[in-house]
């Protein structure tokens, strides 16, 4: 069945209509005397690895993140056109961005009941730290998030809501989904330089899924470690260390 507004199903997402997949999948840690599938990490495991990078996983005592946290509907969402004016623009189904080196970049919605072509995109503002716009993806029976360079044009296809480090050298994707199986779990980890993003890997765990998710500096993330129980999601916070 179509899905018009998954946009905001806090999972992650994934398939393209200008498709720039990227995938580099890495997994699991040294202390698992049997090593799990590529791209999975077990349950019990409190280290895990993206591409080159090793983490951690730390309990919390207390956690920073807001009890509830809203969704903004789509209209407001589309309201950061007036505010982004002068760069981006919609006409019909079209997102028009105006690149700073003069060029002109697209995204078109096809609103054709066909699985293999249907898109719908929704602008939802500029991330002056990365220098790029970021664009809510909508597919036949998916989503996922989309970076477009203010520089270039290049697009970037990403799991859910970019989360930058404090000193923008680095950007993590987290993705949540225990329930339906439908996106993936776990996150992407990009490094940011000379002013493109470059894909380190992703990883996706099995029983558990980062919910919330914030740098607390330039090595420590802070998120919810998310498990279920009787098919209720439980989070707990954990840092994350990043080596």
């Amino acid at each position: 069945m179509k899905k018009y507004l998954p946009l905001f199903f806090i999972a992650g997402m994934m398939a393209a209509c200008n498709d720039q997949e990227t995938s580099n999948s890495t997994s699991d840690t040294s202390h698992i005397e049997e090593a799990p599938s590529i791209g999975k990490v077990p349950a019990d495991t409190d280290t895990f690895s993206v591409g080159s990078r090793f983490f951690t996983i730390y309990p919390l005592e207390h956690s920073s993140f807001p009890v509830v946290v809203s969704t903004p509907h789509t209209d407001s969402l589309e309201s950061n056109l007036q505010q982004d004016s002068t760069h981006v623009k919609r006409l019909g189904d079209t997102l028009i961005f105006t690149l700073n080196n003069g060029e002109i970049r697209t995204l078109v919605n096809n609103k054709k009941d066909d699985p293999d072509v249907y898109c719908d995109y929704v602008y939802a503002g500029y991330i002056p730290e990365i220098h790029h716009y970021l664009v809510f993806g909508s597919y036949y029976e998916s989503d996922d998030r989309v970076l477009v360079n203010a520089d270039n044009g290049d697009t970037t296809h990403i799991w859910g809501r970019p989360i930058i480090s404090p000193d923008h050298k680095h950007v993590i994707c987290p993705s949540l989904d225990l329930i339906a199986g439908f996106y993936n779990n776990g996150f992407q980890l990009f490094s940011y330089r000379d002013n493109k993003l470059i894909l380190e890997g992703d990883v996706q765990f099995d029983k558990w899924g980062p919910g919330q998710t914030k740098w607390l500096d330039n090595n420590t993330i802070e998120t919810e470690y998310v498990v279920m129980d009787s098919e209720k999601e439980i989070p707990k916070t954990v840092k994350l260390i990043m080596k």
